[in-house]
């Protein structure tokens, strides 16, 4: 899932001075990023001019617009399995194919992305599962002309604030399933980009994974996605069961908390 997740040089007439920042189009950053250890990431993303038929992500805010899709997933992939499970795993797929590249065009790009309604949209298989997103082109500020690296929490407060938590919400309205658990799959993806994709960039996502409260004081519900505990390929476990071991049709997973008990 984490494997979901061109060259455009022009920038604005008036070059970024000081802290100005640089405004550049979507597409163009992801032509310029996608190349080398990037190259096929955000495959799974389009950026479009114009709309071509997705479900605009805000719209799955709403559960009675979520559930159906959910629905659909739970009869066509795992009938005879627990619905919570299954709708576990949808959300594992929707956060792993959108955070992704998402993450790494805000972080290794340094834009500025306004997560709002008409911004993105997603796409699904014949089963409602996951298979991509459009993205509507617009042009974003860069922040690499600042002398500091942006902060993170402040960089994606947009993404966090304006969609993560209502889908987290609606996911768990139309599953019953605690938001803890849907956090926790987030964590997950969130570690991964930090550690295994973000290479020599100036934003590090690690405090959205390590620092317990969130900057306003509230808790961070995405921290500390793995324990202490070692599986038994030597990773870490999760924290949070992600429920996947109740699918009879899927293996379960080498990180799972509950391996050993």
């Amino acid at each position: 899932m984490m494997n979901a997740l061109q060259n455009g040089s022009e920038k604005n007439a008036s070059p970024a001075i000081g802290n100005s920042p640089t405004t550049r189009s979507l597409s163009e950053i992801k032509t310029d990023l996608f190349q080398g250890p990037y190259q096929g990431l955000g495959d799974r993303h389009q950026i479009l001019t114009t709309h071509s038929g997705g479900i605009d992500c805000f719209a799955l805010h709403d559960p009675d617009c979520l559930a159906p899709l959910l629905d659909h997933y739970c009869q066509a992939k795992y009938p005879q399995d627990d619905r919570r499970a299954a709708i576990s795993m949808w959300s594992q797929w929707y956060f792993g194919v959108l955070l992704s590249p998402v993450l790494v065009l805000a972080a290794a790009g340094e834009a500025v992305l306004t997560f709002q309604p008409n911004f993105i949209s997603l796409t699904t298989d014949d089963n409602q599962c996951p298979a991509g997103f459009e993205i509507h082109d617009r042009q974003v500020h860069e922040l690499k002309e600042k002398s500091i690296p942006p902060d993170p929490w402040a960089h994606l407060e947009c993404l966090i604030d304006g969609h993560l938590e209502p889908m987290v919400a609606s996911l768990a309205a139309s599953s019953k399933v605690s938001p803890k658990v849907f956090w926790s799959n987030i964590g997950v993806v969130v570690a991964y980009v930090e550690k295994h994709v973000l290479k020599n960039t100036r934003v590090s996502l690690a405090p959205l994974i390590n620092d317990v409260k969130r900057p306003d004081g509230n808790r961070n519900p995405m921290a500390n996605p793995y324990s202490t505990k070692q599986s038994d390929d030597g990773t870490p476990s999760r924290r949070v069961c992600c429920l996947r071991y109740l699918l009879t049709s899927v293996d379960t997973c080498p990180s799972c908390p509950l391996a050993k008990l």
